[in-house]
């Protein structure tokens, strides 16, 4: 009888859920085998989750030079100047390892993106810089997350890098090893080590390697952490202030989309130059900068079920046009950055404390520099020309008459 019961035991344990043989007399074992697997929703390890994120709309945009904004699996290697990226050069990938890049589909799926395809828009057309509301809808994909639930609150960690790559790939960074944090009421952040290469438009041909540093990707509120399969949840941007970053003020024109990533997020971007975009700076792209939802699945292979972003083809009613802009042009690498920008520059300027536009003096328009400079050039040439009309007051006493 007592072999019955563990046989018993055992034929429900290989069906899932607990076991429980019961007696069926006084010389009956009772065995009881709990089940290796975590209530829906409830406290246990996390094997395989998922993370998956687009960081913002800008980040799958059209760029004023080099063709787009985009997302790259694992860490770019070094380019080795401020210059677009070409298929051969092997700095673009769409998997690495763990690590993918997804696009929405035109039938509302997704598919993993490629190299000829990274600035297409799901309708297949080339993304533009004349509207926020056409981007890509990149997102990078991650999974093999480890971590638990206990007590409602969640930690997983992840193992892998991928890269945003701005302007073609003229200034990028990268994120490795992403760490998720959340408390009992669903509040954290999602924090990684972030680095890359820094440039100015000031002087293309700087290029310095940042040193790996943990940042703050995304401050989260209220995440839905007691869901069974995960959640999807936006993190914090609007209504963001940070210090030191030429954000502009909130007004009537701006409150919609008015705020920024997290302050060391921002503060690691004036190494790159990318500062600017990825808070409220008063430039035509505002509106694209704002953060997208993060969506972290328990099980990657039973994911939560993530509708493609409504992106596409072309602006929206209400967000401004600029006709003047210049269109979007395609960066041949043999073309030294600093030339391609000067040629391909955008009309309007789109200011930031220390990025890929030059920096307002303290204190004074970033106009009044350049045309007090002008007036003492125009100056100095009245004074030359009169000198060698030799029709200078101090010229006239000497004369002889």
């Amino acid at each position: 009888m007592i072999r019955a019961a563990l046989a018993l035991a055992l034929v429900l344990v290989a069906a899932g859920g607990t076991a429980s043989a019961t007696a069926a007399g006084p010389d009956d074992v009772i065995v009881t085998v709990p089940s290796t697997e975590p209530p829906a929703g409830g406290d246990g390890a996390i094997a395989n989750a998922q993370l998956r994120w687009g960081l913002n709309a800008e980040s799958g945009g059209g760029a004023f030079a080099g063709g787009c904004n985009f997302l790259s699996a694992g860490r770019a290697g070094d380019a080795g100047s401020s210059r677009a990226w070409t298929a051969a050069d092997g700095l673009y990938r769409a998997q690495d390892g763990s690590v993918r890049i997804e696009k929405p589909t035109a039938a509302g799926g997704w598919t993993v993106a490629t190299w000829e395809s990274k600035c297409q828009a799901p309708d297949g057309a080339t993304v533009t810089v004349a509207s926020t509301t056409t981007t890509t809808g990149n997102q990078v994909v991650i999974d093999g997350g480890v971590g638990e639930r206990r007590d409602g609150a969640i930690e997983i960690r992840w193992s892998g890098s991928f890269t945003v790559a701005y302007y073609g790939g003229m200034t990028y960074w990268s994120v490795t090893d992403p760490h998720l944090s959340l408390d009992a009421s669903g509040n954290g952040r999602l924090t990684g080590t972030a680095s890359g290469y820094g440039t100015s438009m000031e002087d293309m041909t700087q290029w310095t390697a940042i040193a790996p540093r943990e940042i703050v990707l995304a401050e989260i509120r209220s995440a839905d952490s007691s869901a069974a399969r995960g959640f999807t949840v936006t993190p914090e941007y609007l209504g963001v202030s940070t210090s030191g970053t030429g954000q502009v003020a909130r007004s009537d024109a701006n409150a919609a989309f008015w705020g920024s990533f997290p302050q060391s997020f921002v503060d690691f971007h004036r190494l790159t130059g990318q500062q600017g975009y990825w808070l409220t700076t008063g430039g035509i792209r505002d509106a694209a900068k704002p953060a997208t939802p993060i969506t972290v699945s328990y099980d990657a292979a039973a994911p939560v079920d993530t509708p493609a972003p409504a992106v596409g083809g072309g602006a929206a009613a209400g967000v401004p046009n600029n006709p003047l802009r210049l269109p979007a042009a395609t960066a041949d690498p043999a073309t030294p950055a600093r030339a391609f920008f000067a040629a391909n520059a955008p009309l309007t300027t789109q200011p930031q404390a220390a990025a890929l536009g030059p920096p307002a003096r303290a204190g004074l328009p970033a106009v009044v520099a350049p045309l007090l400079g002008s007036a003492a050039a125009l100056s100095l040439g009245i004074v030359a020309v009169l000198s060698m009309m030799r029709a200078l007051p101090w010229q006239r006493r000497g004369a002889v008459p």
